[in-house]
């Protein structure tokens, strides 16, 4: 192959990703359709813990978490999760054993 087909080849993959990146972006939402978003386990804690008008034990929330969010929290790792937030002060203080909430509701 020799520099000018190189070249040609070139060209046309450049142009290639940039009708893709065209058509992506062409693409029309579906309505009520919401994008893909992660959402970390601390984070789906924080939002039952805010929806709830008093603290959880820990069980309430992994069964919250379960119904409403579709998501297994492991009992231990979360609750490790929550101690280290606790001890760092920063958004969950622990009102009683195993049972949190957010630090600005108390």
């Amino acid at each position: 192959m020799d520099t000018f087909e190189k070249l040609l080849e070139l060209q046309k993959d450049l142009l290639q990703s940039q009708l893709k990146t065209i058509y992506r972006y062409q693409q029309p939402s579906a309505p009520g359709k919401k994008k893909l978003k992660r959402t970390s386990k601390l984070d789906i804690v924080a939002d039952i813990l805010a929806s709830s008008d008093q603290p959880l034990h820990i069980s309430d929330i992994i069964r919250i978490a379960q119904q409403d969010y579709q998501t297994q929290m492991e009992r231990d790792s979360i609750v490790s999760a929550l101690v280290k937030k606790v001890k760092a002060g920063s958004r969950f203080v622990r009102v009683e054993p195993n049972t949190f909430a957010l630090k600005n509701e108390i």
